[in-house]
């Protein structure tokens, strides 16, 4: 990796373009040359910290001497949410805009007491440009703004944390602080429970993290560069500052017997290449297809209970969903803790349906969708209802299918195109957004219908399959219905019970009128609207609006 140094040098000179680009953009054409611009060193830097992730480390410790302190601080930021962005195994698409908005936001330089990030929110919002980047910057800082998190997009947050620490790890052009001491002041001075959880997430990667890149002196005043742990010592190049000269080979020295200086303007060079951390480990997102094609479901041994056990305990991850379901499962809500009580718990007939529905739950956390929180929700009341008015169904509904038919039936909204951009109180015409939208992909027969028709076949739930595919069919009026039909009125009340819960009070009538079509056809008690609203607002573990971040 001969060219390491200069790749990340160049980066630091793209970025005093970007600087000077943002400063005099005032028409859209001149902003979306800033935008472009921005996408280009992203990719750059990406291409730079998957190549090798320790080079990009030591850049949170060093100052390039000739670099700005507005540039140095953007690479700070940027380095900061691109191993946040990979710790959480976060997708490409969302860690390249996340990234470009750490640029943008660092680049610009503020005209006023109001934070530079909104101020370029503002001036994209006015030039109609940005799109989900104009959303993700005009939710930064919300505190100052009087807003909560979940009024704001839900990166947003995470980046006002990332530009905060930068600004205090290089204050000004001369002067630059130990990554370890801005965390720790910030662990000892917050209570806010979303920044410390971010933390502890970096705090994987100590001790590197803080020591990468620094100088230490030994007792015979002689001085070290840092590289990476080597078990107990420190791999390390001697530096002899009087000529800004480093060794060529690495030495390992005793961390005890060190003692580390404060972070110094350093040349990058070729010693960027000999530090090495342990690669980041990518995490495949699945597709529906690779979902149903990896299936455990196709593996399980009916009546075998000791098969079955082996089988489960090889994916410890169903495991913890399998344990879950159990606890709320149970007639006494106990918690379980093994996975034996668990399997019997659910009985030889309900485990293929708690098992399938641990597999789809599984498949939805790995899409990393920001809007996962609201969306579990979401799927969780739509479950309270099938469960609740399933039990007036010709063949009443159990809580496993229940369970399996919510998951289903709400995984297409996981894929939902515009949902990532949108805040959770976002209105349009006086409605939640993002209800309308849910609402809308649902009726889509190809991107939605079909793809929870086809999960709900592969799990052997043929009439739910094709009750799907009909649920938005008009009938004719005093017609009657077939099975398949009547499964399909059933989920459009379902659904529609659940979005009058979370999209209040837009389509109270129509909802009405559903309820009615739908009390010809099934036993339902003679009961309001307002009377199965109140039961899916009591329905356990519901609360709305979502006050903290998914992590």
């Amino acid at each position: 990796m001969p060219d390491l140094s200069s790749n990340w040098l160049a980066c630091y000179q793209q970025l005093a373009t970007l600087i000077e680009t943002l400063q005099h953009a005032h028409s859209a054409e001149q902003l979306q040359s800033g935008l472009q611009l921005s996408r280009e060193i992203n990719t750059r830097l990406q291409q730079l910290i998957d190549d090798n992730p320790g080079a990009a480390i030591a850049q949170l410790s060093i100052i390039e001497p000739q670099t700005s302190a507005i540039a140095s601080r953007a690479i700070k930021c940027w380095v900061l949410l691109a191993f946040w962005s990979r710790l959480k195994h976060w997708p490409k698409a969302r860690r390249d805009i996340l990234g470009g908005c750490a640029l943008l936001a660092s680049c610009s330089l503020g005209r006023s007491k109001r934070p530079a990030a909104l101020q370029l929110a503002a001036l994209l919002k006015s030039q109609q440009s940005g799109g989900i980047i104009t959303a993700v910057l005009a939710g930064t800082f919300h505190q100052q703004q009087k807003r909560h998190s979940w009024q704001v997009h839900q990166d947003s947050p995470l980046l006002t944390l990332a530009l905060d620490i930068a600004e205090q790890l290089h204050p000004d052009d001369n002067n630059a602080i130990a990554l370890e001491q801005v965390l720790a002041f910030k662990i000892s001075t917050s209570n806010n429970e979303f920044e410390l959880a971010q933390l502890n997430i970096l705090a994987q990667l100590a001790p590197t993290l803080y020591l990468s890149g620094r100088i230490a002196v030994d007792s015979l005043a002689r001085h070290w560069l840092l590289c990476h742990a080597d078990g107990h010592a420190y791999q390390a190049l001697q530096y002899w500052p009087e000529q800004q000269k480093i060794a060529e080979h690495l030495s390992a020295q005793p961390l005890a017997e060190l003692q580390v200086l404060a972070p110094v303007k350093l040349p990058l060079g070729t010693w960027l290449t000999k530090i090495h951390i342990k690669p980041f480990t990518e995490q495949q997102i699945p597709t529906p297809s690779s979902l149903i094609a990896n299936s455990i479901l196709t593996k399980l041994s009916y009546h075998d209970f000791e098969a079955q056990l082996k089988l489960v305990e090889k994916h410890p991850i169903l495991v913890q969903f399998l344990l879950d379901n159990a606890s709320e499962s149970n007639r006494k809500q106990t918690l379980v803790h093994r996975l034996r009580h668990a399997l019997a718990i659910f009985g030889q007939e309900q485990l293929p349906l708690a098992l399938a529905r641990a597999e789809v739950l599984h498949y939805l956390q790995l899409q990393s969708s920001t809007q996962h929180g609201w969306l579990l929700q979401l799927q969780h009341t739509l479950q309270f209802c099938i469960q609740t008015l399933g039990a007036y169904l010709p063949k009443p509904v159990s809580l496993q299918q229940a369970g399996l038919i919510a998951v289903c039936c709400s995984t297409p909204l996981w894929h939902h195109p515009s949902l990532q951009a949108v805040p959770l109180s976002k209105m349009q015409q006086d409605q939640l957004l993002l209800g309308q939208l849910c609402q809308h992909y649902l009726l889509e027969p190809v991107r939605s219908q079909r793809l929870s028709a086809a999960l709900l076949k592969h799990y052997q739930l043929d009439d739910w399959a094709n009750a799907v595919l009909c649920q938005y069919q008009q009938q004719p009026a005093e017609q009657l219905m077939s099975y398949r039909e009547l499964l399909g009125l059933f989920l459009r009340l379902c659904w529609q019970l659940t979005f009058s819960v979370f999209c209040y009070p837009s389509a109270q009538q129509s909802s009405q009128q559903l309820l009615a079509l739908a009390a010809k056809y099934l036993p339902l008690p003679q009961q309001e609207l307002r009377y199965w609203q109140q039961e899916l607002l009591n329905c356990q573990q519901l609360y709305y609006p979502l006050e903290n971040q998914s992590v």
